[in-house]
């Protein structure tokens, strides 16, 4: 939920033990006290028929804020908040470059954990299966992270990647294109893929997302002929935008189909520029150094088994 742009009675806001007293300023306040809520035992609705007045600085004086914020509290303060809440997932967000610094420093959460110590809360892992609808059913919780390569390109090895974005969760639309493949999944670099969005029947998945982004490959927006792949920000419920499918009998070789009809993401001879062309038409791709990223492996073998079982 947003932090400024929300309603809750009283009584509950300290029940669950208000806002952490050592947040610095604003930030996380909104992941800190959704966590809260959800775990606490508590639920968040929307209110689409509400208004809520929320003043936008636009520099002026009038607008201007009266008070400071230091210089990294906002990151500061959402580490507090996941390290806090997210148990041994905390990992995975220091590997975003933001929070590489409190890899070498320890964060005092006690403010946070111990003001709703006295409550049974459930662990971040129940969250995750209370909202398998998103992080299973749509993607956002890969078993399988992977690299799409061109096949028979003569010299090197060419893998498609996200032409200007890093990781990160406030990106713009994008294209992808293609560059030599790496051979490390450890620095932000999103070239590393994964499926995505739910399909017409609730299932996963309909789309193809970059690894640790919110770009997915944007089928819809190409057709035949096309000479720029668009990304955009993956919409959940996409239904069927883009997959790989086996174009032969071994399986290894696979087709990159956009959209709802027969049209594939190719690479053409002598270029290093995916084009939209006829599947009867097109290039091959395959799977390239395929693995089982650290947010999966976190799960309980218990939750594993059940997200396997009953998609």
């Amino acid at each position: 939920m947003s932090g400024g742009l929300l309603a809750i009675s009283r009584k509950w806001f300290f029940e669950i033990g208000g806002y952490d007293s050592s947040m610095k300023g604003w930030g996380g306040e909104n992941l800190d006290q959704s966590l809260r809520i959800w775990t606490c035992g508590g639920e968040i609705v929307s209110a689409p028929d509400s208004y809520v007045a929320h003043m936008w600085r636009d520099g002026s004086e009038k607008t201007k804020a009266k008070y400071k914020v230091g210089a990294g509290d906002a990151v500061k303060n959402r580490a507090r908040a996941v390290k806090a809440h997210l148990g041994d997932w905390y990992k995975k967000t220091l590997s975003f470059p933001s929070f590489k610094r409190w890899q070498r420093q320890d964060l005092d959460t006690s403010s946070i954990t111990d003001s709703f110590s006295d409550l049974t809360c459930e662990n971040f892992e129940w969250y995750l299966q209370r909202f398998k609808y998103i992080y299973r059913d749509a993607g956002v919780l890969p078993s399988e992270v992977f690299q799409i390569a061109a096949v028979e390109v003569e010299g090197s090895s060419l893998c498609l990647e996200l032409k200007t974005l890093g990781w990160t969760n406030f990106g713009h639309d994008d294209e992808i294109v293609l560059k030599e493949c790496t051979d490390t999944h450890t620095q932000p670099q999103s070239q590393w893929w994964h499926g995505s969005n739910r399909l017409e029947n609730g299932s996963c998945c309909g789309s193809l997302r970059a690894w640790n982004t919110d770009q997915c490959i944007n089928g819809r927006g190409v057709s035949t002929g096309a000479e720029k792949v668009p990304t955009h920000t993956c919409n959940l419920d996409s239904g069927k935008e883009v997959s790989l499918t086996p174009s032969s009998d071994d399986g290894e070789e696979l087709l990159l189909k956009v959209g709802l009809k027969d049209n594939c993401i190719s690479l053409e001879k002598g270029s290093k520029l995916p084009t939209v062309v006829p599947c009867k038409d097109a290039s091959k791709w395959f799977k390239r150094k395929p693995f089982t990223p650290i947010e999966y492996e976190m799960l309980s073998s218990e939750t594993k088994a059940m997200w396997g079982g009953d998609n």
